[in-house]
């Protein structure tokens, strides 16, 4: 492990001299709609949530395709290069791109306001759970970035913009929704399962993350250079959250409620850590069009050394926005068990962890804003339904604990 992390730390030590080399000047801030992008579709309202009125969306830094080429043409050989649009990219911008000989594979520049640290841990992340998934002989793929074409070991450039790029190897598969909600599950945990092998490797390079933990709601805006005052008060004044004020009201007051949880959770010993993706859900998971098994788990940007169960929190945050949860978050709670072994403390704080995954991304689109990173409209965009999120989950509390304790059960006949 020493030989590997040395030659690790030459490698990042390579790349930030490149980012130095390439990327002298400041990053320029452009703007958009989302309707333009290629955003993933805005997850359906809950249960009694009214539909959004806020029908477009900005964000900043916008990259030019031309950006894009330049990244392209630091990691393939077989140029020209032509860009095509994919379903997702809320975050950062994604681009498939098909090289001079028809092969298809998929560029990608990274929207975190140039934190490089965040993309050095992500590459990290992704280089030794590669190794354990092999060891492991996941069902399922994982990103794999492309090594430049200037030194052999950069997986990533920064562009003159100042922003990092990289391409990975085609994952096939397509996303779910809310099919496979059992095969997604199971996924997470077998995912969830080869990070624990990979993490004694992360930690040889990266000892401490440079992404916030969810258990610090508050911890997307404190990197930013704010606070937990300063997130209260861009929350109540910002004038772009006005014509959702009765939501965000909703969600600031569960934020508050939340704070008090997340202390006496801390109180009692906290819950299991360890490395973790962070994000793993049905916009972040490809599956087989006919089979539903699922082919690949993406977009690592968020792992973290983090509570554990926040892995399937995150899964189950998307599934209570849909119109009628219940029989998603049943199939993947059993999908999630059947490769798992969740502790009683887990599982008791569970509904309260997935209200942290759908909290601490209110806290996440705020602090986007504050930063000049995307607009506010982010979140007035999704307000009413993390509200209508947090109520379906308070109310259905008990139903989370008792699926997850039945699964157990049964799995033990």
């Amino acid at each position: 492990k020493q030989s590997r992390a040395q030659l690790y730390r030459m490698r990042l030590a390579t790349s930030a001299a490149t980012a130095r080399a390439v990327a002298p000047h400041s990053r320029h801030h452009r703007t958009r709609t989302i309707a333009a992008s290629s955003a993933a579709p805005t997850p359906a309202p809950a249960a009694g949530a009214a539909t959004s009125g806020v029908v477009s969306t900005t964000t900043f830094a916008q990259v030019e395709d031309a950006d894009l080429l330049k990244a392209c043409a630091a990691f393939l050989a077989d140029g020209p290069f032509a860009l095509a649009p994919t379903s997702g990219g809320v975050n950062n911008h994604v681009r498939y791109v098909d090289d001079a000989t028809g092969a298809r594979r998929v560029v990608r520049l990274h929207n975190n306001g140039q934190d490089t640290a965040r993309v050095i841990f992500e590459h990290a992340v992704l280089d030794a759970a590669g190794r354990a998934a092999a060891a492991r002989k996941l069902p399922f793929a994982i990103p794999k970035a492309l090594k430049s074409l200037e030194d052999g070991t950069s997986t990533f450039v920064v562009l003159p913009s100042g922003d990092a790029a990289c391409v990975f190897e085609l994952i096939p598969g397509t996303l779910p929704k809310t099919r496979s909600a059992f095969e997604v599950g199971q996924a997470t945990a077998l995912m969830s399962a080869c990070l624990r092998d990979a993490e004694a490797d992360v930690r040889a390079v990266c000892p401490t993350s440079p992404t916030s933990v969810y258990r610090d709601i508050f911890g997307a805006f404190k990197n930013k250079g704010g606070s937990r005052d300063g997130f209260y008060d861009e929350a109540n004044t910002n004038a772009g959250l006005d014509e959702k004020r009765d939501a965000v009201n909703r969600l600031l007051d569960a934020i508050r409620a939340l704070e008090v949880t997340l202390a006496d959770i801390e109180a009692k010993g906290g819950l299991p850590s360890t490395l973790i993706h962070g994000d793993v859900h049905y916009d972040n998971t490809l599956v087989d069009e006919v089979t539903g098994e699922v082919t690949g788990i993406l977009d690592f940007e968020f792992a973290s050394y983090d509570w554990e169960f926040m892995e399937p929190a995150a899964g189950l945050s998307k599934y209570v926005g849909e119109q009628d949860p219940t029989p998603f978050v049943k199939d993947y709670i059993r999908g999630f068990v059947s490769e798992s072994n969740p502790s009683e403390a887990e599982i008791d704080a569970l509904p309260d962890l997935i209200k942290l995954r759908v909290l601490e991304t209110v806290v996440y689109f705020v602090a986007r804003s504050w930063a000049k990173e995307d607009d506010i409209s982010q979140l007035a965009l999704r307000a009413e339904n993390y509200a209508a999120r947090v109520d379906w989950i308070d109310a259905n509390a008990d139903l989370i604990r008792s699926t997850m304790r039945e699964a157990i059960a049964a799995k033990k006949m």
